[in-house]
């Protein structure tokens, strides 16, 4: 399927309208990384879809990549909750670590999360997708942002969520890649540079501050519980990698406070800025589908006014022209 030509404005002019200042404003999704927080992006999805909110195009890093690669390959938000709920549970969630032995570069390879993709949109091509969708990666070896645009999206997206150190690499035509989250966490500027001319944005990376008041609760909550708080959390540090102050959960932190401030800049961008976030939301629990779904949704639902005041605004043909030579992309 053709992808719209962004950079003419009569393009999206219905009828083949010429007149300035009437054609529909396209409308551009920015979803962020975040791991398991990022299962709330289909929750933004679903409150869209319910009131009729057309969007043009979408940006995805990380897990953000993901969600965007499933909505552009057709299925709605109410297939997708099923797919992420299929997951529900955490004997479920095991199918999804796929170790590395030895660890040398990532504890896990990110090709059974690959394969669950495959499953589900098959071995589609960017070309084929009903939405338009960009995945963001990062180049291991020049740290570029790199927009993947064409080819095959499995891979893609399999490139956009390897986390440094928690998962291996992944290497396409050559070139070796990381999350995307480390250049790009919030991708806006790709659609800033496609010449979207409005954007909704969803960022699910806390800031510190944010943080500082989780920190607080849980020191609430361990003087609550006593005793069996703490022998609990450290009977859970003893066999779970991904807990609190463990080794993945320190370097997934530290890749996080590396994002906030790109995040907040890309905030500063887009139109609307979604924030479904929760004290008790943890970034690896993949196996809780349904709060992070519950949180996209009350995030869209808070902000629904302002996301339909942007799809009536009539748009100048001028405005938000696409950058040249802007983007390293991947074909």
């Amino acid at each position: 399927m053709r992808k719209p030509d962004f950079s003419s404005p009569a393009a999206s002019r219905p009828n083949g309208d010429s007149t300035p200042n009437t054609r529909k404003p396209r409308l551009g999704l920015a979803l962020s990384s975040g791991g398991a927080k990022g299962l709330a992006h289909i929750g933004v999805i679903q409150v869209l879809e319910e009131n009729g909110i057309e969007v043009d195009v979408i940006a995805g890093c990380s897990m953000g990549a993901y969600v965007a690669a499933i909505w552009g390959f057709g299925h709605d938000g109410a297939t997708m909750e099923k797919l992420a709920r299929q997951v529900e549970g955490r004997f479920r969630l095991w199918r999804l670590v796929d170790p590395v032995f030895p660890p040398r570069q990532g504890f896990m390879r990110g090709r059974a999360v690959k394969q669950r993709l495959q499953r589900t949109i098959g071995n589609l091509h960017f070309s084929d997708m009903i939405r338009p969708v960009y995945v963001v990666a990062t180049n291991l070896e020049t740290l570029d942002r790199v927009v993947i645009s064409s080819g095959e999206v499995a891979p893609a997206v399999h490139a956009s969520i390897a986390i440094p150190g928690v998962c291996a690499p992944v290497t396409i035509d050559g070139q070796t890649y990381i999350d995307g989250g480390v250049a790009d966490p919030l991708p806006v500027d790709v659609l800033d540079e496609l010449g979207v001319e409005h954007v909704i944005a969803v960022n699910t990376i806390p800031t510190p501050a944010y943080l500082r008041c989780c920190v607080e609760m849980e020191r609430e909550q361990a003087d609550l519980h006593g005793r069996r708080h703490h022998l609990l959390k450290a009977l859970n540090q003893h066999i779970n990698y991904f807990a609190r102050g463990n080794i993945l959960d320190i370097m997934m932190r530290a890749v996080h406070g590396s994002q906030i401030r790109v995040a907040e800049e890309s905030c500063r961008h887009a139109d609307v800025v979604l924030r479904p976030l929760a004290i008790d939301a943890h970034w690896y629990e993949f196996d809780k589908p349904g709060k992070f779904i519950a949180l996209g949704r009350r995030a869209a639902e808070e902000q629904l006014d302002k996301i339909k005041a942007l799809v009536t605004k009539p748009t100048s043909p001028i405005e938000h022209a696409p950058a040249q030579d802007t983007m390293a992309t991947v074909a």
